[in-house]
C-alpha cells in the first residue's frame, strides 16, 4: 500500500528536516507540507479536489499563533478520511488524552527516535492506532485522576492545557470568569496543583 504523508509544522527547519528524513529512509511520498492552519487548509482542500489527499498527517500542536488542538478538530471535521498523529515536543498525559480526544489516532514526541515516527505513520495508515509505548502508563495514570473531575471541570482543565486566559475561556464556555475561577479551585483542590503553572506542568 502506497503511504503518502503531509506535515504541518511552523518551524522551517524541522519541517523540512521530517519531509526529507522520510522520503530518504521510507518508501512514503510526501503529499505536501503547511506552517500555517489557512495555508494547511488551503492545500489539503487542492489535494481533496484532486483527489489526492496524504494517507497521514503529521501535525504540531504549537505552531505560533495557530492552535494545533483546534487545527486537529477541524482537520478530522473536514479531511475525516486522514489519519493524524501528532509530533509534538509537548508530550504530557493531559496533551496526549487532549489530542486523542479532538481526532488523533496517534502520538509521537519530538524527542523520540525517527523509528517511532515511522512506526506512527505506519500503523495509521493501515487503519490502526499508535502512542509512543512510553507515554502509555502515565496516560493511564492521568485518565484515572480526571476520572474525578465533572465534565465542566474537565473542560476548563483542557483549556488550560490549550494555554488559554480565563477570558478565553469564558468566552468560549460561555460562563462568567468567577465561575472559571470556582471550577480551577475546585480542580487545583482534586489535582494538588496549585495554579497554571503547575497543571500545565504536570498534565500539559
Amino acid at each position: 500500500m502506497a503511504v503518502s504523508f503531509f506535515v504541518i509544522e511552523d518551524h522551517s527547519l524541522t519541517n523540512l528536516g521530517v519531509r526529507e528524513s522520510l522520503q530518504n529512509n521510507t518508501d512514503f511520498t510526501c503529499a505536501g507540507f503547511a506552517y500555517t492552519e489557512a495555508e494547511a487548509f488551503e492545500k489539503l482542500t487542492e489535494l481533496s479536489l484532486m483527489g489526492k489527499l496524504p494517507s497521514v498527517i503529521i501535525l504540531d500542536l504549537f505552531l505560533g499563533e495557530d492552535n494545533g488542538i483546534d487545527i486537529l478538530r477541524e482537520v478530522s471535521k473536514h479531511f475525516p478520511a486522514v489519519k493524524i498523529v501528532v509530533y509534538s515536543m509537548y508530550a504530557n498525559p493531559g496533551i496526549v488524552s487532549l489530542a486523542l480526544e479532538s481526532g488523533a489516532k496517534g502520538f509521537v514526541s519530538k524527542s523520540s527516535s525517527e523509528r517511532e515516527l515511522i512506526l506512527a505513520i505506519e500503523k495509521l495508515a493501515a487503519g490502526e492506532t499508535y502512542v509512543q509505548e512510553s507515554l502509555i502508563a502515565p496516560l493511564s495514570t492521568y485518565k484515572n485522576l480526571i476520572a474525578s473531575l465533572t465534565r465542566a471541570e474537565m473542560t476548563v482543565l483542557n483549556a488550560v492545557i490549550e494555554r488559554k486566559t480565563f477570558e478565553q475561556i469564558s468566552e468560549e464556555t460561555e460562563l462568567p470568569v468567577t465561575s472559571v475561577e470556582n471550577y480551577l479551585k475546585r480542580i487545583f483542590a482534586k489535582t494538588g496543583c496549585k495554579n497554571h503553572e503547575e497543571l500545565i506542568a504536570q498534565f500539559g
